[in-house]
């Protein structure tokens, strides 16, 4: 998963330094954002990190992509069912823009049920006891934080962690079809067209496949 990340780290790096767009550098930087917390996520330090500035950044990233694939809807919609394709390709696709959407909410969920902060806030709120935690030495940043949080998923978290990890799986298959279409016609993954692809491909199902891990517990 590092290196996973890593690379898709780099790949938004790239298409940020690329672009020309001032909408796609915003989503640029919240995909490069993603990516690096993914990267910190899957190590024992991310617990170290604060948790609000990143729940911040997702609601904030989420907010973006869900107001762009409405954008991108009623710009379809105005233009009439003979339009034919999106203006720009892939990047204005509602429905691209959607799964960027989900990407975002999968990162919240996350923050929201892993960060050890929020759990024990959580925790505290709804007057469970917090002796479990601390009665096996447990303390901040330690594996043991990891395991607490796991364990409080609830039947909230399940259902929406679920849900979430559904729509990046079919996002993800979206995605590669899309792919396998573009280089059947002749394009490359070297271009922006295909990589973007390949990209969101590899986000979607790296994303889901760690929803499962933390699902499973």
């Amino acid at each position: 998963m590092t290196v996973l990340f890593a690379a898709l780290g780099a790949h938004s790096l790239w298409r940020l330094v690329a672009c020309r767009r001032a909408f796609a550098v915003a989503g640029s930087l919240c995909h490069l954002g993603m990516n690096l917390v993914m990267v910190a996520m899957v190590w024992p330090w991310w617990v170290r990190l604060p948790a609000l500035p990143q729940l911040t950044f997702f609601v904030l990233a989420a907010v973006f992509f869900a107001a762009a694939a409405g954008w991108h809807q009623a710009d379809a919609l105005s233009r009439g069912p003979t339009a034919g394709r999106p203006r720009a390709g892939h990047h204005d696709s509602p429905a691209t823009q959607t799964v960027h959407a989900v990407m975002m909410l999968a990162m919240v969920w996350a923050v929201v049920v892993m960060h050890p902060g929020l759990t024990a806030s959580r925790t505290l709120a709804t007057g469970h006891a917090t002796g479990h935690a601390t009665g096996h030495g447990a303390g901040p940043g330690n594996h043991t934080d990891h395991a607490v949080a796991h364990a409080q998923l609830g039947a909230w978290s399940t259902v929406s962690g679920s849900l979430l990890l559904a729509a990046l799986a079919v996002g993800g298959t979206v995605f590669l079809v899309g792919l396998l279409r573009h280089l059947r016609g002749g394009g490359s993954v070297r271009g922006h067209a295909g990589s973007d692809l390949l990209a969101s491909s590899a986000m979607s199902f790296g994303m889901a496949a760690m929803c499962w891990l933390m699902l499973a517990g």
